[in-house]
């Protein structure tokens, strides 16, 4: 992700109900940490034709027990999705997190979002525990799966 890509970036984001709603300064920050040592975000953006077909923010923490990357957010355009974009997104992710040597690749997800949760299955993600009630509106639980490297 650079700043040109904020942009479509911010209004694909707008568009997903379930994406964390993030503001500019929150993108910005995004890419001023993609350089830092003790907190890392880094934003991989897909395109297609020139244009934002979906992104993903991940956050690099260092840890007592070894580095692992979560996977904050992961976002494809409603009209594309099936298409393989979030799976390449996350094998891009997953890639990254490697070369970071981190540990394990976490994340959370929506109890109802089963299409998802599949997607993160196939590519190794275990179901690790759940934050009971974490969503609102619906009230739902996160699923947290983590994927070891």
């Amino acid at each position: 992700m650079t700043i040109s890509d904020i942009d479509a970036v911010m209004a694909l984001e707008r568009r997903s109900e379930s994406a964390p709603h993030w503001s500019r300064e929150d993108y910005l920050a995004c890419l001023r940490e993609a350089g830092a040592s003790a907190l890392r975000r880094i934003g991989l953006v897909a395109e297609l034709r020139n244009a934002c077909a979906g992104f993903a923010i991940l956050r690099c923490l260092t840890l007592a027990d070894g580095t692992e990357v979560e996977l904050e957010s992961i976002v494809v355009a409603g009209p594309l999705r099936g298409r393989g974009i979030g799976g390449r997104l996350l094998q891009a992710a997953i890639g990254d997190a490697g070369n970071r040597a981190a540990d394990r690749l976490s994340l959370e997800v929506r109890e109802s979002n089963r299409p998802a949760a599949r997607l993160y299955a196939r590519f190794g993600f275990a179901e690790t525990g759940r934050r009971r009630g974490y969503y609102h509106g619906p009230d739902e639980d996160a699923v947290l799966m983590s994927l070891n490297l």
